[in-house]
């Protein structure tokens, strides 16, 4: 989890947020997109070459895929609590569970303990 200072969360003259994160861009959805696409095609190709005969292989790796594009998800992404400003990062297991609107979550801020739809921020490579 993200604690950071003051200044970690505030934005500069550009607009942009200073420190590790930066404003959602087209490309970061692009890339999202792609990833989604790419992830769905293969698990229709693979459905035809593995059902029926070895569903469980199926299921596995329907199951594996959620897990990798949700680590993604949870590497490169983090969330600002609309109150108090904080910016913070989540564990996978709160991003696959938490309940998502697309470019907000909601969460719990652990800076003002307020539950809130927290916005979606990308972080600096």
């Amino acid at each position: 989890m993200h604690k950071g200072n003051e200044s970690d969360h505030k934005l500069n003259y550009n607009g942009n947020y200073k420190g590790n994160y930066r404003k959602i861009t087209s490309s970061d959805w692009r890339g999202t997109i792609l990833l989604l696409v790419s992830y769905s095609a293969s698990i229709m190709i693979v459905s035809f070459l593995l059902l029926p005969d070895k569903w469980y292989l199926w299921a596995f790796m329907i199951a594996l895929g959620t897990f990798l594009i949700i680590s993604w998800h949870t590497k490169n992404f983090a969330y600002q609590c609309p109150n108090c400003g904080e910016i913070f990062e989540i564990s996978v297991v709160t991003d696959f569970l938490g309940p998502n609107g697309g470019t907000k979550k909601y969460l719990k801020c652990p800076n003002c303990g307020k539950r809130s739809w927290a916005v979606i921020v990308a972080k600096r490579k």
